[in-house]
């Protein structure tokens, strides 16, 4: 009877380790699965500030399950209780402030990190989109349909169902930034092979259904010009480059796509109404930091003829560019001779009488120090014996 009884304890004892170890391995394996979406999707209870983390010790114990050994009823008592507590701190004890809510979405902080983990899952996620919607669209130009594009739509669509929190919003200002630095500064819309010169009509044929379905839904024109500008004028490392600056292919590239999206007929219909005000606010950007692309953007927007108080704004590049080259050499003048004829200062000069008191160190000259052979030796001094 004993036996028997010591016997249905232990079955009993590793019933409850099985079980407790098909739980709890569910619960940190369904949480860690999704832990990028929520981090993401982050629901409007969530403490501001702070990323989803599940505890390590939680890990360590899943870890151990799957590749160790099954850890003891006590150490998996342990781990259920901490991952009821984990559960009180991110959903139960938020569950009032969601209901007095009625599960709106808060808009998080605009400077608020993304976290470094899931940052990088929304690069990967829009690069994917990015790189199908190329290879959809350079099949649509081989059909002969370049003014159409569904590729547009259905990256576009694609976009806002991953990234909106909801159907009436539109993606966080973190992602649209992510999203703009791969187009921009990792150069997708450039040509891989772009070199100086060389035309950018192919880029813009691939691009251009895209960015406007992207501007007249979820971006700014204005944000995607001026983006698009500070990445032109941004320091460059190549030492050609920083020399010559009109000689790097990348800033020819993005000041082309500049002047696309501001002068061209493709662009009309996303410029709408503002396309006026728009220019000028362009043109008092290149105005107010006159780099050499920026002056390059204003004087092609200018031979346009399409802009505004064109007589006015043609003064101001005129005085931008003398300016410019005013600062570039500046003469000195010097008045040498009178340098070289400076005499040593003594405050005793012209007192013949007085008693010359001995100079300590080099002479100082007005204007500079005066040059004196080697082994001279100001008046006073004594040669030592």
């Amino acid at each position: 009877m004993a036996n028997a009884l010591k016997h249905s304890t232990a079955e009993t004892r590793q019933t409850a380790r099985l079980l407790t170890t098909k739980y709890g391995i569910a619960f940190i394996t369904g949480i860690a699965d999704t832990q990028i979406d929520l981090t993401r999707d982050r629901p409007s209870w969530f403490p501001p500030g702070k990323s989803l983390q599940l505890p390590i010790t939680l890990l360590e114990t899943r870890h151990r399950i799957v590749h160790r050994h099954l850890p003891s009823l006590a150490e998996l008592k342990r781990a259920a209780t901490e991952s009821l507590e984990w559960l009180w701190e991110w959903y139960w004890s938020q569950l009032d402030h969601a209901f007095k809510t009625g599960g709106e979405v808060v808009a998080p902080d605009e400077e608020e990190e993304l976290g470094v983990q899931s940052r990088e899952a929304v690069r990967e996620k829009l690069q994917s989109i990015l790189k199908a919607y190329v290879k959809e669209r350079k099949s649509e130009i081989k059909n002969r349909k370049k003014d159409e594009s569904r590729a547009a739509e259905t990256a576009l669509s694609t976009y806002n169902l991953r990234f909106a929190p909801s159907a009436t919003t539109t993606p966080s200002s973190q992602t649209q930034r992510v999203l703009l630095q791969l187009l921009v500064e990792e150069k997708m819309m450039l040509p891989t092979d772009k070199k100086l010169g060389s035309t950018m009509s192919g880029a813009f044929i691939i691009w251009t259904p895209l960015l406007r379905a992207l501007c007249n839904s979820v971006l700014q024109l204005t944000d995607l010009v001026q983006h698009v500008m500070r990445a032109t004028n941004a320091p460059c490392s190549t030492a050609r480059a920083m020399v010559n600056p009109e000689m790097d292919p990348v800033r020819e590239g993005l000041h082309d796509w500049v002047l696309h999206v501001l002068t061209s007929k493709d662009w009309a219909v996303v410029r709408g109404a503002a396309d006026k005000a728009i220019v000028e606010q362009v043109l008092s950007q290149c105005f107010s930091d006159p780099t050499f692309w920026n002056l390059k953007v204003a004087e092609k927007m200018l031979e346009g003829g399409h802009v505004p108080n064109e007589r006015s704004w043609r003064a101001v590049l005129d005085a931008a560019r003398a300016d410019g080259q005013s600062g570039e050499k500046m003469d000195v003048d010097i008045d040498v001779e009178g340098i070289e004829r400076a005499l040593p200062v003594r405050e005793n000069e012209g007192k013949e009488d007085a008693v010359k008191e001995k100079i300590k160190g080099p002479t100082k000259v007005l204007g500079m120090w005066k040059p004196r052979p080697i082994g001279w030796l100001p008046e006073g001094w004594e040669d030592d014996e």
